[in-house]
């Protein structure tokens, strides 16, 4: 998409088909460890930082790879660096994986041993090989965003059009990202809560809320996306029709997000916590069934407003003005890295087939 204009690329030969087979490779084996290991019994060490590092970084240079970029040998090596780097450490330092004590088994090892074996090969290969450097040779495209001329105070902003690329790749942005943003803001509110500012109940031995600080919260991504998708457009609808008038704008599109927000919670607590086994707000007030209450859905609003009306508009200018291969390479480095944590904590193979949740 970015090559217009450039010499033809020229075919991958055996030793670039090969570095696409380790780097698949590495994504395969990290999902299927996503699959094996429970999330509980994943380890915060270097074991996870070593892995979350992998799975971004071979993304990031298969996508490099199949548009032949001159970036991509260079971030190869750089990645490759790293990865190995984070890999030694976790065989000094980390907790393993899947081992929760004593030595490592006969096939850790030899799991080890070849992985390291594989990446210094690809490490030289990059470095050395005389055909790396011919077939990598086309720019990634450098090219700027531009702001809109019609767009002289920034109160509206002319987004990439609606399923396009950027319009995808933006919103995958949006939503891993505030999938695990939104962890760290239950954390915060949590805290208000024990502060005694919030009415609420609070658990420190739930470990998936104060222990598993990456454990993404896919109910804060589906609000990030929705901002996006509706209540945005709805505020620029709304703008219109108050001939610019903010003041207006602003009471009817919060008391619509209000709305949104209290039936995105509603439906989040019928679908996963309808033991209350989450949350449980019966004996408070101002609740509804238990799994919502006012005091939460007016905190969820004024943060969504804020999300609305000032948050993307900056988030979205910002990705617009940057150099589209920055962004590209953001958004498969975290499409590598999330992946393993959605699958981590969300599916596993037991005893008796997959289990989801």
């Amino acid at each position: 998409m970015e090559q217009s204009g450039h010499p033809r690329a020229q075919p991958l030969g055996g030793g670039l088909w090969a570095c696409v087979a380790y780097f698949s490779a590495i994504l395969a084996a990290g999902l299927g460890l996503a699959l094996f290991v429970p999330g509980d019994g994943f380890v915060y060490d270097v074991t996870l930082a070593w892995v979350l590092v992998a799975m971004g970084s071979a993304s990031v240079s298969l996508w490099l790879i199949f548009v032949r970029a001159h970036a991509a040998r260079g971030f190869i090596l750089a990645s490759l660096g790293v990865t190995l780097g984070l890999w030694l450490c976790e065989l000094q330092w980390g907790g393993g994986i899947g081992i929760e004590e004593g030595a490592p088994g006969a096939a850790s090892v030899a799991v080890d041993a070849v992985y390291g074996c594989l990446s210094l090969a690809i490490l030289v290969y990059v470095a050395l090989s005389p055909s790396v450097r011919a077939t990598l040779s086309l720019p990634l495209g450098e090219s700027a965003g531009t702001r809109p001329a019609n767009d002289p105070d920034e109160v509206r902003y002319s987004f990439e059009r609606p399923f396009s690329w950027p319009w995808w790749r933006n919103l995958g942005i949006y939503y891993a990202a505030s999938s695990i943003i939104g962890h760290w803001g239950e954390i915060a509110f949590c805290w208000l809560i024990v502060l005694g500012i919030f009415d609420g109940h609070y658990d420190f031995s739930h470990a998936q809320l104060w222990q598993e600080w990456l454990y993404p919260y896919p109910a804060e991504g589906i609000a990030a996306v929705l901002c996006v998708v509706v209540l945005y457009p709805f505020k620029q609808w709304l703008l219109e029709r108050f001939k610019g008038e903010v003041f207006p704008t602003l009471v009817v599109s919060f008391f619509v997000i209000m709305a949104v927000c209290c039936a995105v919670d509603f439906l989040t607590g019928v679908t996963v916590n309808w033991d209350y086994h989450l949350w449980d707000y019966r004996d408070l007030p101002f609740n509804f069934m238990g799994q919502v209450m006012l005091q939460n859905t007016l905190v969820y609003s004024v943060i969504a407003t804020f999300a609305v009306w000032v948050l993307y508009p900056w988030a979205a200018r910002l990705l617009h003005r940057a150099r589209p291969a920055a962004v590209n390479g953001a958004f498969f480095a975290f499409a590598g890295a999330y992946a393993f944590l959605e699958v981590l904590y969300f599916v596993n193979v037991t005893p008796t087939g997959l289990a989801f949740g």
